[in-house]
């Protein structure tokens, strides 16, 4: 009965550092640098918005970029319909102090990892003197940084990919709420076939 005992207190350090060390692979998180053009991904939301906004204030130099998906079908009804939809993600970059004038809309057709990396590879190609520093949600940070990388153009130094800190969703923790584990689980498994399909 004692070495039971024993075993389960054991095991329960052992589970939360396996789950602190999932959590920290997931979030792989570049260090902020300054840069030309900061942009955030659409997955992000309004934690993206905060840290985007945050990092504007300290280099008011640059240019925000957020991307503009293809409008879903019951959008583009609406708008046939005359009904326009406020941009929120613009709204709330205005209100926390970003300029109309600095946010520079990216084309993507959908809103996944994958195309918006190429939509922001495109970007590059055509901005070739450009930094650029992306912020993400803390669980697509490393998945996103592969999948940028591989389409990156050769000749430009890679972006920096930068977790906003604004999230719910944290490596010491996340396994405890319902929502950030399922997100969690969610993101492993993706991740592991990211890994799967491109080992290096």
């Amino acid at each position: 009965m004692a070495v039971l005992a024993i075993a389960i207190v054991a095991i329960a350090p052992a589970r939360r550092a396996a789950l602190k060390s999932a959590g920290l692979l997931l979030t792989a998180s570049d260090d902020p640098q300054p840069a030309d053009f900061l942009v955030m991904d659409r997955e992000s939301g309004t934690a993206g918005v905060l840290m985007v906004s945050d990092l504007y204030r300290a280099q008011p130099h640059a240019s925000v970029g957020v991307f503009d998906a293809r409008p879903m079908k019951p959008d583009a009804e609406l708008a046939r319909r005359g009904v326009v939809l406020p941009d929120l993600t613009r709204h709330a970059l205005v209100q926390l102090g970003v300029p109309a004038g600095a946010i520079v809309g990216i084309a993507a057709a959908e809103a996944g990892t994958t195309e918006t990396a190429a939509a922001l590879a495109e970007w590059a190609r055509q901005q070739p003197d450009k930094r650029v520093l992306v912020v993400v949600g803390p669980s697509h940070g490393r998945r996103y940084r592969r999948a940028l990388r591989r389409v990156w153009p050769d000749q430009r130094s890679a972006p920096l990919v930068v977790t906003t800190p604004h999230a719910a969703f944290q490596a010491d923790n996340w396994w405890q709420s319902r929502t950030t584990a399922r997100e969690g689980l969610v993101e492993l498994q993706k991740l592991a076939l990211d890994f799967v399909r491109h080992p290096w």
